[in-house]
């Protein structure tokens, strides 16, 4: 279990590569998105660990990292602040970062304000069903008929909360009630104050003003039937990014990086191949 102590708590991460120890290799780090965390992404490794290493990272408060407590400020550049660190601390060469949904967002404030010359080199970034921000019609989706999202968050906790979420059509695609309650139980792993805390950052953050400063290509793999983002969305993120490419995936929901994993790995694949 791989943790690293950066800018004050305890990150954990999975680092899997069984890439030729003899050859050049690159790094794909995937940032998960709200409530989830690096397990979500484990049925990826088969798939690319072979060509390349593959880091999976717990945010702050999720899964295996530590809690940043009751008196963290919760800030958009303290989140993208703590992504470049852990790159920074793990001396990571060539990246080629993947951020799913809000963990998307991040990936974009870490292109778009990340200098060249220091610190790891940024290759590309994929931004997996990825919103511009989470908007009114999102918040009071996430509400379930309370006061707002915090509160539904407060008064459900972060398993209770998840439980709702995942019953609603759009959110996650499996019909599996092992796989569901797995999945809930992960969300649950996550503390309520750090889901509240986190929220408020993407409820309160638009990063459309940071699209044009993305110097490296993107790809956008697009979920045809998100209940947090829509295809028009994708299309004008895509738009606004100097180099880009838009590659729809007609998913079940949301979570196209579960029910349609090999879809989304071949073209993550074939955006890739330019760099090696």
């Amino acid at each position: 279990m791989p943790e690293i102590t950066i800018n004050g708590y305890v990150t954990y991460y999975e680092d899997d590569d069984f890439t030729a120890p003899w050859k050049p290799r690159q790094t794909i780090v995937i940032q998960h998105g709200f409530g989830r965390n690096s397990q979500f992404w484990r049925h990826w490794v088969p798939m690319l660990a072979g060509d390349y290493r593959v880091i999976r990272r717990d945010l702050r408060g999720h899964g295996g990292s530590g809690d940043p407590g009751p008196s963290y400020p919760w800030t958009f550049e303290n989140l993208v602040r703590d992504l470049s660190g852990f790159c920074d601390a793990l001396k990571l060469e060539s990246v080629h970062l993947l951020g799913e949904s809000t963990g998307g967002m991040l990936a974009v404030g870490y292109a778009a304000k990340r200098p060249e010359s220091t610190g790891a080199r940024l290759r590309s970034v994929t931004l997996c069903a990825t919103p511009k921000t989470i908007g009114a019609a999102g918040q009071k989706l996430f509400a379930f008929g309370r006061a707002s999202w915090q509160s539904a968050l407060e008064e459900l906790g972060s398993e209770g909360w998840a439980r709702t979420l995942l019953s609603r059509p759009g959110t996650f695609p499996s019909t599996d009630p092992a796989q569901v309650e797995w999945a809930i139980r992960q969300f649950g792993r996550a503390r309520t104050a750090s889901l509240v805390g986190y929220s408020k950052v993407i409820s309160t953050t638009d990063i459309t003003p940071l699209l044009p400063e993305v110097k490296v290509p993107v790809l956008l793999l697009a979920p045809t039937r998100s209940a947090a983002t829509t295809v028009e969305e994708q299309e004008s993120i895509a738009a606004a990014l100097l180099q880009s490419e838009l590659v729809q995936i007609d998913g079940a929901g949301h979570e196209i990086y579960i029910d349609k994993a090999a879809e989304c790995v071949s073209a993550l694949r074939g955006f890739l191949e330019a760099f090696r």
